[in-house]
């Protein structure tokens, strides 16, 4: 394993190089995670492969230069350009978990010559349940959420008073609380938000490029997933004839490891 930085005029890009095969897979973690997240998933390396674990700006060592400029897909473009080079990379696999989907999805918009394969696991950007569709908040309550972050107690209150009443699942409930636990944890939350909001896939042309490529890409959720379900999944996968689409006995936070092991299982048989 090999520990890599890119220096860019953006931010640093930590990442992980693992193996040194002629085929090459990008592995994007989830909101609140780190590159390794996927240490479980290095089981499914083979020996012609190399995995590249990338920790995404404000988590793991990777750092953003400040949160008053945004993360484009202009800068996500040049960022990954200049990471290809470094690496001498020509064409790559995408895996991409949560958040990592979002982003997977994005590099595919922008580098489809590029890419041979998708693997989404419970991917972010394409449907997701209220926490994860914040970014689609509009910027006036940037104030408003600021204000959650740092002044929880109000907001803690409230969720708690909506589970009791059953409005709210107990479920999200708790994830949302591991998301917010600590202050350090509700600044990446904001953090994260204000910077990530311009990353949004465009779902149209992503699905008229795989659909015309017939770029192989493979769908994973979880039965008692209620952050990225199947259902909201749907209407993506319903226009791409090809997809595979796997679902697997676990929730949102398995999802990985259940990945990974459905993957031996498979190579096993």
């Amino acid at each position: 394993m090999i520990e890599r930085v890119l220096e860019t005029s953006f931010g640093n890009l930590a990442y992980e190089k693992h193996g040194d095969g002629s085929e090459v897979y990008l592995l994007f973690h989830g909101f609140g995670q780190n590159r390794k997240a996927f240490k479980e998933f290095l089981r499914v390396k083979k020996n012609e492969n190399t995995f590249y674990l990338i920790d995404i700006f404000y988590h793991g060592q990777s750092s953003w230069v400040s949160s008053k400029y945004t993360l484009s897909k202009a800068k996500w473009s040049d960022i990954m350009h200049q990471f290809l080079d470094q690496e001498k990379i020509t064409s790559f696999h995408l895996v991409g978990y949560s958040m990592g989907g979002k982003f997977s999805l994005v590099t595919y918009e922008l580098f489809p010559s590029r890419i041979l394969s998708l693997l989404l696991i419970a991917p972010d950007g394409i449907k997701t349940g209220f926490w994860y569709s914040m970014t689609t908040f509009p910027s006036i309550l940037n104030k408003v959420f600021k204000h959650v972050v740092f002044h929880p107690e109000r907001f803690f209150k409230t969720m708690n008073i909506l589970n009791k009443l059953g409005v709210l699942e107990k479920s999200i409930m708790k994830f949302v609380e591991s998301q917010m636990n600590t202050r350090t944890r509700r600044a990446q939350v904001y953090f994260t938000w204000i910077v990530f909001k311009p990353i949004k896939p465009n779902l149209r042309t992503i699905i008229k490029v795989i659909r015309s490529k017939e770029t192989p890409i493979t769908l994973i959720t979880g039965t008692y997933d209620i952050m990225v379900t199947a259902e909201n999944l749907n209407r993506f996968r319903s226009k791409i004839p090809h997809i595979i689409q796997i679902e697997l006995p676990c929730g949102h936070n398995s999802l990985i490891e259940e990945t990974s092991k459905y993957i031996l299982d498979k190579r096993n048989e």
